[in-house]
């Protein structure tokens, strides 16, 4: 049986990503908390040879802490059991944070609290996901983003660097897309972008419709355009002006199947290879969030 807080056998479990040394700085931070209340709490610990999703087999609690950037938290939804999760977003971009308003970093609040949220998640051939898809420019920036070496340096203004860098060299790409009212197919695809929370890539609102907490996927097709219109439409999302946008293709599903011929495709800022038919879902009411 599953331990609760505060129960007469509490301890409180932590999920952290130790390669990121704001992560491994909070938990530090936490710990220093927990002996001062005499809390007793239980570290997992990421690794380059272990994920916080095998590290999830190792969870007993009915509430976990996780202390991590976007790719954390994804791994954790990928072997999530119906934990209540505290949160603590420690990554680059930070965006399901951002999408789901979460401020408040007062663990001690955060840990007695009885107030839940609970979020849809996307699924793309079985693999969860609780931002965005894309494939096209964003997939491409995302492909930059991890064979450079000055991540470290840029920081969250990689994102920047790798976009200016993928703009100069934009590609178009086949798709062929069937969803719940309609298909699309064509070759002059610059970017097939799915939602299921408003931000991705580092704090940029690509859905205004998407808040995690209706059912959908929320796409945004802009093919057989010319590279000035695609650049006008991307500063009006940088811009969050996305009412000003041009010939910009909407669709709102609960499912969608893909074909494409880029290599590539990347889900909360993690590349992955296309392989056949990308079969995408929304899962609704799947995972729970502590809020204050």
């Amino acid at each position: 049986m599953r331990k609760c807080f505060f129960g007469k056998d509490k301890m409180i479990e932590i999920i952290v990503n130790t390669n990121s040394k704001n992560s491994v700085k909070k938990l530090s931070e936490l710990e220093k908390i927990f002996k001062a209340e005499k809390i007793a709490y239980k570290v997992h610990r990421t690794s380059k040879t272990i994920t916080a999703k095998e590290l999830m087999d190792e969870v007993s609690s009915e509430e976990l802490i996780v202390i991590g950037g976007d790719g954390t938290i994804n791994e954790v939804i990928n072997n999530y059991r119906d934990e209540k999760i505290i949160y603590l977003a420690k990554g680059s971009g930070n965006d399901l944070a951002r999408s789901l308003a979460l401020k408040s970093e007062n663990i001690m609040n955060l840990i007695k609290s009885n107030k839940v949220s609970i979020y849809d998640v996307a699924s793309v051939n079985g693999e969860k996901f609780c931002s965005g898809l894309d494939i096209g420019f964003n997939a491409d920036i995302i492909k930059r983003e991890k064979q450079t070496k000055l991540k470290k340096y840029l920081k969250k203004y990689i994102y920047i660097y790798c976009g200016i860098l993928s703009l100069l060299s934009l590609k178009k790409y086949y798709v062929k897309a069937e969803y719940d009212e309609g298909k699309i197919e064509s070759s002059n695809i610059y970017l097939f972008n799915i939602m299921i929370q408003p931000y991705e890539g580092g704090g940029i609102k690509f859905s205004d419709t998407a808040n995690g907490q209706n059912g959908f996927l929320h796409v945004m097709v802009m093919n057989d355009m010319n590279f000035r219109t695609f650049v006008y439409n991307y500063i009006c999302l940088l811009l969050k002006q996305h009412q000003k946008m041009r010939g910009v293709k909407y669709i709102k599903t609960k499912k969608i199947k893909i074909e494409t011929d880029q290599k590539h495709y990347q889900i909360d800022g993690e590349l992955k290879k296309a392989k056949g038919i990308l079969d995408i879902k929304c899962i609704e009411k799947f995972y729970k969030i502590k809020r204050k």
